[in-house]
């Protein structure tokens, strides 16, 4: 990053061209994605007539499609660039949103879902490498905190023009929205200018090194358990909300969740590159325990939209900082593995979430599985202790 750009401050320093052109993508892109990862559940039951549990799984399938994107560009993003790989992903993307109209059986949906969520992964793992490189490393809690706020954004108005285009022109009109987000940002990237040069050490495409790093596995291993309790939220939301009689409060909880992270993650992002990242991490782990306290116990509006507050101030705080951290683990050289290492687990339990607790539903009720969810968030909690935070007390920068 040239000199002159930190000497006018961190707004300079961090909002510049190339940043905001990628936190435009990323807004565009993510939001289209929680569109269908919201209403998607749905539309395969009333379509298909399948169960809850498989309904959920073409939700998840999309989730594991990220996975599969994410591995892959660690090592591609090194070979080829990150300007490349994100013009190669929003290709991607865009033809799998048009696949969707094609004649779909079941099983064609799920290949269209997983192939949407392979090019949302590559994507996803290019914009967030990208913003590693050129907002300057002394302000990287920060960058990424107001990066990851297009992510919010984008989960308060994906759910939100789901759910409304949903009940009004219906299904295909949530895809029809999701093609032209694909369409705006390819338009959009070609705005992308002087892209910092990525350091390249290249390894065998056979050698694991080359998509993932290690030393950023075991802070992950938080994410995968974290991140259980959050894809549950998303993939039964809307189910749930509906059978408590609160589906005209639905797509408010995400526009709260967003609030309390956009109105939060300044903060924590500040107090990271200052204090460390254990003054963020318990805190939020503990606040998103609570959320599932209280989602659990929903049985009024005010319940469950302050479920949504504290799910946003924990968990939307864990996310941004955990991408942030998982970079002050590696060497420059190594941003794009630890981006795709940090993603990779992080996907990986928002897609095994929905699957694994979806059983409890049936046996326990929506209330039994979001408090076997308390006991998730708040070993994760311990988990992060154990894997990082006794080692880890205050951040240098």
């Amino acid at each position: 990053m040239p000199q002159s750009d930190t000497r006018n401050g961190f707004v300079g320093a961090i909002f510049n061209r190339n940043f905001n052109v990628v936190a435009v993508i990323n807004l565009l892109v993510m939001t289209a994605y929680y569109m269908i990862f919201v209403t998607g559940t749905m539309h395969v039951r009333e379509t298909f007539g399948v169960s809850l549990s498989v309904a959920g799984f073409s939700s998840g399938i999309m989730v594991l499609g990220c996975l599969a994107g994410r591995f892959a560009s660690g090592s591609l993003l090194s070979l080829f660039g990150c300007r490349v790989i994100l013009f190669a992903g929003l290709m991607l993307y865009v033809a799998g949103m048009a696949a969707f109209f094609l004649p779909l059986s079941l099983s064609l949906l799920f290949a269209q879902r997983l192939l949407t969520g392979v090019a949302v992964g590559v994507t996803g793992t290019a914009t967030g490498t990208i913003v590693a490189y050129v907002v300057p490393r002394e302000y990287h809690g920060l960058g990424v905190s107001l990066f990851t706020m297009s992510t919010a954004l984008a989960l308060a108005a994906g759910p939100f023009l789901g759910i409304a285009l949903v009940g009004g022109p219906g299904y295909e009109a949530v895809v029809w929205t999701a093609l032209a987000s694909g369409i705006v940002c390819l338009v959009v990237f070609f705005a992308l200018r002087g892209l910092p040069a990525m350091l390249k050490k290249h390894r065998a495409m056979t050698d694991l090194y080359s998509y993932i790093d290690p030393r950023v596995v075991r802070f992950s291993l938080v994410a995968l358990v974290a991140c259980l309790g959050y894809g549950c939220v998303q993939a039964f939301l809307t189910s749930f909300a509906e059978e408590r009689g609160l589906s005209d409060v639905a797509s408010i909880f995400f526009l709260v969740y967003a609030a309390a992270a956009l109105g939060t993650r300044p903060f924590s992002g500040h107090i990271l590159d200052h204090y460390g990242e254990n003054v963020v991490f318990y805190p939020a782990l503990v606040i998103m325990s609570l959320s599932m306290v209280l989602l659990a116990m929903a049985e009024n509006g005010m319940t469950f939209l302050l479920a949504g507050v504290l799910l946003g101030v924990g968990f939307g705080n864990f996310q941004s900082a955990g991408q942030a951290v998982s970079l002050t683990l590696v060497t420059r050289s190594r941003f794009a593995q630890a981006t795709t290492t940090f993603f990779l687990f992080f996907d990986l339990g928002i897609g095994l979430g929905p699957y694994l607790f979806g059983f409890l539903v049936p046996v326990f009720g929506y209330d039994g599985m979001f408090f076997a969810l308390v006991i998730v968030a708040l070993f994760s909690a311990f988990l992060y202790w154990f894997e990082h935070g006794r080692f880890h007390g205050k951040r240098r920068r």
